[in-house]
């Protein structure tokens, strides 16, 4: 009778095992991570734009890379960028670039972020711009539901984050158009900020429609304080104004635009980083971030280290012998050290620098 007793017991707890084992080894629970999708210019840019077929393109050549790739590894920076730091958060290997020949797998995600990139089609043509990048993107959802199927595939997509850093490029290139006639009159600045978070609206939206839902964003860092607009501005002080003041501008019509999205589309969700500020405070007060030199980039030339001869071939430029000592790696983009720092604020700051989310509680929210 007590043999009778322990086998019927013994069935139930079997079985309840078995169910519970399965379930642990379910594609959706045990194969797969939250995938990050990467959007964006040569901040985010790890290596696409090598594969443009524009001759020249892309972080090629010594010195970028040699802090922590020990090589060019495809990124403007002597090391790592943000979105390599969040994905290794997130428990993601390094994303590739989506032009990568023989890539296959898009489970963990992909970026698509290029040098150059611009949010209106019109402003450099021959780079991948935001729209090409959406196109991209349309691509690999495909190759992603070939891949695991459209249930799966669905689910990840859903799932996912999808991360951009854009449209500084855009108002760069409108002062460069107008560098002997400033300042750009206001109604130029308001026509492009318009075409703008416009073209942003409509590719937000395509996305959400293929099925994202989490959205993170890196707003306009001190366009002014970059050591290539010094330059080009042949500005002598810490950040020329007018940069400063578009930023400004684009930044706080951006966050109201993704607050009026929030109840267009159901299930919507984002985050924005104030990288303005955060790259504002250390330009200004650099030794209090660890930071020797915050307004020189370590490789370049000319004032400021901001005019882009960085591994040029036939340009004379110099680099510095510790880049940790710098803010800037080159004429407009960060260390690897500086890029840490930003990153741990994206992933866990507060309210006062990441919201309504920040990055670690935009991947855990259902």
């Amino acid at each position: 009778m007590a043999m009778r007793l322990r086998t019927t017991i013994m069935f139930p707890a079997l079985a309840l095992f078995v169910t519970l084992l399965s379930l642990c080894l379910s594609p959706s629970n045990a194969q797969y991570k939250t995938p990050l999708f990467v959007f964006g210019d040569s901040l985010y840019d790890d290596g696409m734009t090598l594969y443009n077929g524009v001759k020249g393109a892309g972080a090629e050549y010594w010195p970028y890379g040699e802090t922590y790739f020990k090589k060019p590894a495809g990124r403007y920076s002597d090391g790592r960028l943000i979105p390599d730091f969040i994905a290794q958060y997130a428990g993601l290997p390094f994303l590739q670039p989506y032009l990568l020949p023989g890539l296959k797998d898009y489970t963990k995600g992909i970026n698509f972020a290029s040098a150059g990139a611009c949010v209106l089609v019109e402003t450099r043509p021959s780079t991948i711009n935001l729209k090409k990048q959406i196109d991209y993107f349309r691509q690999m959802v495909q190759k992603l539901k070939k891949q695991v199927g459209e249930a799966q595939a669905n689910k990840l997509l859903s799932e996912a984050v999808y991360l951009f850093n854009i449209a500084g490029n855009d108002y760069v290139s409108l002062l460069e158009k107008h560098v002997k006639k400033l300042p750009v009159s206001n109604s130029k600045k308001k026509r492009q900020m318009n075409m703008i978070l416009g073209n942003l609206t409509v590719h937000f939206k395509t996305i959400y429609n293929l099925g994202g839902r989490k959205f993170a964003f890196q707003n306009l860092g001190p366009l002014g304080c970059m050591p290539s607009m010094k330059y080009m501005l042949q500005y002598t002080g810490t950040c020329a104004p007018e940069p400063q003041e578009l930023a400004k501008m684009h930044n706080t019509a951006f966050a109201a635009l993704v607050k009026r999205l929030q109840p267009q589309l159901p299930g919507f969700k984002y985050s924005i980083y104030d990288f303005y500020t955060a790259l504002y405070l250390r330009v200004l007060y650099g030794s209090r971030y660890g930071f020797r030199e915050s307004q020189t980039a370590c490789c370049g030339s000319g004032a400021y280290n901001g005019d882009f001869s960085c591994q040029k071939k036939g340009y004379t430029f110099s680099v510095c012998s510790n880049p940790n000592d710098h803010l800037w790696f080159d004429a407009a983009h960060p260390t690897d050290k500086a890029n840490q720092a930003f990153s741990k604020e994206f992933w866990g700051g507060g309210s006062n620098l990441v919201a309504p989310y920040n990055l670690q509680n935009l991947f855990a929210a259902n």
